[in-house]
């Protein structure tokens, strides 16, 4: 019960540092390659990943026969994941990216209730078809802007973020700790990237103005934030977890407007406005008998 009320907290603290990332990350890819972002982000992330893990879990080796879920786990939730995540960037604002990323509730849910050949409760699914209409009413008039690309990015998310939920879920049962799964995929990943991330490398980093910020962003949202997500994953599940990602289109376009001066239209609050309202409804629903 405290469990699930904290790890409810951490994921409204999640949302926060991750409105912030999407601001830097969308300044970040237009001077770099997003495979030589993300490579570095994840390497400053290891050093405060592996000092948290050593105090709150102990450092160990995984099991040899985990190893392949390990590496499925990372190259679907480390790699590929926030590679689309940082494409979709390119050619969306970062709040239409955020709205078009709140597919993933109902896509969880209806994943969830279809592996356990259930059928979805009526009190679920009205919220869900509320925000996706409140979606709708966000990403469908923008789509007519030449940014198919970049939705398609963000369906790639949606797929690639409930196929790792799974994976990280079995990980978790196996008797690993959220900060030893964020450390093995961290130090995975950087290794199967960096080979790549050299050959990307830019000329110069000055245009970003930033080893700090490559280094904040590792240590803070990639280390920090990738712990909380993975934890949210274990303790409240892909569904749970994932509909905090309709509230944070709200934190992000805030964030945009402030740091970007990417103005939101009226329709497009609207509809921001009923993905969150419907989900709380979810949330609330998806909870109840689990407390």
């Amino acid at each position: 019960m405290n469990d699930r009320r904290t790890t409810h907290l951490l994921m409204l603290l999640l949302i926060v540092i991750w409105s912030i990332d999407a601001v830097t990350v969308s300044l970040a890819v237009s001077d770099m390659s997003q495979i030589f972002l993300l490579c570095f982000k994840t390497m400053c992330s290891i050093p405060v990943i592996a000092l948290y893990t050593r105090a709150a879990e102990g450092l160990r080796l995984p099991r040899r026969k985990d190893v392949p879920l390990l590496l499925l786990a990372t190259v679907l939730g480390d790699i590929l994941y926030f590679y689309f995540e940082y494409t979709a960037y390119r050619y969306l604002p970062v709040s239409m990216v955020t709205l078009a990323l709140g597919m993933l509730p109902a896509a969880s849910h209806l994943t969830d209730c279809a592996l356990a050949h259930r059928r979805p409760t009526a009190a679920i699914m009205v919220p869900i078809l509320i925000s996706i209409g409140g979606l709708a009413l966000a990403v469908v008039p923008d789509a007519s802007e030449g940014n198919a690309l970049g939705y398609l990015s963000c369906a790639l998310c949606v797929a690639l973020w409930i196929a790792y939920g799974y994976v990280a879920r079995r990980l978790g049962e196996r008797r690993y700790g959220p900060a030893q799964i964020t450390l093995y995929e961290s130090v995975a990943a950087s290794l199967i990237m960096l080979p790549f991330a050299l050959l990307n490398a830019p000329a110069s980093l000055t245009a970003f103005d930033v080893g700090i910020g490559i280094v904040v962003m590792g240590v803070v949202t990639t280390g920090f934030g990738y712990m909380l997500e993975v934890r949210g994953l274990i303790v409240l599940g892909t569904t749970v977890s994932g509909l905090y990602l309709n509230i944070l289109p709200v934190f992000t376009a805030i964030a945009g407007i402030v740091f970007l001066r990417e103005p939101m239209t009226a329709l497009q609050w609207l509809g921001a406005a009923i993905v969150i309202v419907s989900s709380v409804f979810v949330i609330r629903e998806t909870e109840k008998g689990k407390t």
